[in-house]
């Protein structure tokens, strides 16, 4: 009985395959880089230098 439940298990993983790993690093990749553009734009840092091209500042603002 053991040894039909492991034949089993074994012609299981073979039939299904499942997402490679490359794809799961590769996607896991991609919403990481999403996720720190989004933080990029939400940050200060990217306003800041847009702010020492056109020569504004916040303090001549006021």
């Amino acid at each position: 009985m053991i040894d039909q439940l492991m034949i089993l298990a074994e012609s299981g993983t073979l039939a299904s395959e499942g997402v490679p790993p490359a794809a799961v690093g590769i996607g896991v990749l991609v919403i990481l880089m999403a996720l720190l553009g989004v933080t990029w734009l939400t940050g200060g840092a990217h306003h800041r230098s847009l702010d020492k091209k056109s020569g504004h500042t916040s303090d001549s603002d006021h």
